[in-house]
């Protein structure tokens, strides 16, 4: 797979595009306190894997389940549409939970509800930020569009999480969510700023169907999400690709997610800090992963490249039941990081030119679905694990991984992906 040689800042001359980098930069920045603030204050309440893992699965279940009508959506009206409601959703929702935690209210309720109201406005969200780069750059600018996306994303996670992590000690989990409330209102007011996104989508994108406007305004959700779901299915490359991912998804998202929080809970010292750290190791591994398709001149095909990260990743799930010093635990889970993100850029970009334009934002919502559908599943069973035992979840997950990987690449249909 030969990388493309449009430079990196080139997309950031699109006006469109600038505005969308900068406000989903900030939001993310404020993400990244309510990512560390959530869990910790939930083992906080509760010291219970398993109430963990449940808070996680009453934002996953909702945000699966509509996560494929978000996609019509998306098709249906426009993507910067379906963002501007979910960011404004999502900020009034932060804001009337950091007022809970600011009163000393907090109940374990008010949690899974916020977890709950993350999660559906998510499952639209998310289809539609992924689908709607093509709509603002040339197809030429996807690859550098969605690595510089990526790489900052990853920068922040590099170092939003630790600064989470001190927030919380010094000032108190409640200011952690005001913050993220405040980001969510400069985001919103970025996406305002953006014109003509629909027609820079099919100016940009290729002829779309001569019946295609009649379509949308007669497609139902069901209807819709049937169309997608039998386009991705005669696809056989997607459809292969798809239900590869539901099962690596399934084996890493849970033991990951839950494991984090656990280690820095029961293994290593300083609490909040240590989760900020350990995910902020993940988001340095993931900003070298983003930024590598951009200055590799040739990676593997995307199904042997997928195999290989699956069985790197298992490994480092192993290893990670045995670590009991932080900065090894660091070191795995950066590694971690790198190979999840490589794979997250040239998967995306793979999925964006493998897909006819009308089509995008359904399709690019199964390809979320791969990943954020089976999480609900794979938390609840990394929640129950992790309650017997810390080590035995992480090898459990982990050794499954790599033997699954391994029976996957027996599969030439798998491997010969291009």
């Amino acid at each position: 797979m030969t990388n493309s040689q449009v430079p990196l800042w080139k997309p950031l001359t699109v006006r469109n595009f600038l505005l969308l980098y900068i406000g989903e930069t900030v939001s993310l920045l404020g993400d990244q306190f309510y990512i560390v603030a959530l869990p910790w204050l939930t083992i906080q309440l509760t010291n219970s894997g398993i109430t963990l893992g449940t808070v996680l699965m009453s934002a996953a279940i909702p945000r699966a389940v509509l996560m494929l009508f978000g996609g019509v959506v998306s098709d249906r009206f426009s993507p910067r549409l379906v963002m501007l409601v979910s960011n404004v959703l999502r900020g009034l929702l932060v804001v009337l939970f950091a007022t809970i935690v600011a009163l000393k209210m907090t109940q374990l309720w008010h949690i899974y509800f916020f977890a709950a109201g993350f999660g559906i406005f998510d499952g639209f969200f998310i289809p539609a930020s992924k689908s709607i780069i093509p709509s603002l750059v040339s197809k030429e600018q996807l690859i550098a569009s969605n690595t510089l996306s990526q790489g900052t994303s990853q920068l922040i996670l590099l170092i939003g999480p630790a600064l989470g992590g001190l927030l919380i000690a010094t000032a108190g989990i409640g200011v952690a969510f005001v913050i993220d409330g405040i980001t969510f209102a400069i985001t919103t007011i970025t996406l305002l700023l953006m014109k003509g996104t629909t027609a820079k989508a099919t100016a940009l994108n290729g002829e779309l169907n001569q019946n295609s406007a009649s379509t949308k305004k007669a497609m139902n959700l069901i209807a819709g999400m049937r169309e997608g779901f039998y386009y991705a299915w005669h696809n056989q490359p997607l459809r292969i690709f798809l239900l590869v991912m539901v099962i690596l998804n399934f084996l890493f998202i849970g033991p990951l997610q839950v494991g984090m929080t656990s280690l820095a809970h029961s293994r290593f010292p300083g609490g909040a800090v240590a989760l900020g750290i350990l995910q902020s190791a993940w988001g340095g591994g993931g900003l070298i992963g983003t930024l590598t398709p951009q200055f590799v001149k040739k990676l593997p095909n995307i199904g042997v490249l997928l195999l290989t990260i699956a069985g790197v990743q298992g490994f480092g799930l192993f290893l990670l039941g045995f670590i009991g010093n932080i900065g090894l635990a660091s070191i795995t889970i950066a590694v971690l990081g790198f190979c999840s993100c490589i794979f997250t850029v040239v998967g995306i970009t793979w999925i964006q030119k493998q897909t006819q334009p009308e089509m995008l934002g359904r399709v690019m919502s199964l390809g979320m679905f791969s990943a954020f559908g089976i999480a609900p599943v794979s938390f609840a069973l990394a929640g129950f694990l992790v309650n017997l035992n810390l080590t035995i979840m992480f090898t459990v997950a982990g050794s499954i991984m790599l033997i699954t990987s391994l029976c996957l690449a027996a599969n030439p249909s798998v491997r010969k992906i291009s």
